[in-house]
């Protein structure tokens, strides 16, 4: 998939692109298997579906399962090798004008309803992942991500305001910078097989899932092989 003159435009102006459906259903059925694996090899129980209530109601009452799953998932190859389909390296390339690299660090999000511990509050990529300014995110849910559910929320055209310091802390870890909230705020539902990639600038925002499902995604990153990169973000990997 080759991106338009139109798309990229689209992102420069606005920080961010959607793409509709073009995550074939094979490419997200690994990571959801490779997870259902874990939770069974580490939790002792099977379970049909990532989406089922059961899975969910195990977790919340298994919370150590759940960091351990947090933590210990990111170790895992496949994420990689995920991050390096052409679905997603592709469109990337074109945004950043040249030769691509994924960054080693790749989480993998399980947030469970009504969690706040994992909550990213308002914040600027930039912040953890440093580097350069240019780093592309891939947010890719692995089920529909309605408003429900805990859809991303993001401000529009916020890469133009450049570095801004996080300076509010919240929910004990968390800061968010204070004084960005007049600007316009976009809610992105979205549905298994769409793809959003933002600027490392960009203001956004988790929301609460309030589903009874587990929301699980994948946050891949990426930066141009000629630009320097921050060392724990891991191996810049060529795609």
């Amino acid at each position: 998939m080759r991106l338009t003159d139109s798309q990229v435009r689209q992102y420069r102006r606005d920080g961010l692109l959607l793409l509709r459906g073009v995550l074939p259903p094979a490419a997200l059925d690994r990571p959801e298997e490779e997870f259902l694996g874990l939770v069974e090899a580490w939790g002792g129980r099977p379970f049909p579906a990532a989406q089922s209530e059961e899975l969910a109601q195990f977790l919340l009452e298994n919370r150590e399962l759940e960091r351990r799953l947090y933590d210990g998932i990111r170790e895992y190859p496949w994420l990689a090798e995920f991050g390096a389909c052409r679905e997603i390296a592709g469109p990337v390339s074109d945004l950043l004008g040249g030769p691509a690299g994924l960054m080693g660090k790749i989480p993998f999000r399980i947030d469970l309803p009504g969690v706040t511990r994992e909550l990213a509050v308002w914040h600027q990529d930039y912040r953890y992942v440093r580097g350069n300014t240019d780093i592309i995110t891939a947010w890719v849910p692995l089920q529909d991500t309605p408003y429900v559910r805990g859809c991303l929320m993001v401000m529009p055209g916020s890469q133009e305001l450049g570095i801004i310091e996080h300076d509010h802390e919240v929910l004990g870890k968390r800061h968010y910078p204070s004084g960005v909230f007049g600007r316009e705020v976009r809610y992105v539902e979205m549905q298994r097989g769409d793809l959003l990639l933002f600027h490392s600038l960009l203001l956004h925002s988790s929301t609460l899932n309030m589903s009874p499902t587990v929301r699980l995604s994948i946050q891949a990153r990426y930066s141009a092989l000629s630009a320097p990169t921050d060392p724990s973000m891991g191996q810049v990997i060529p795609v």
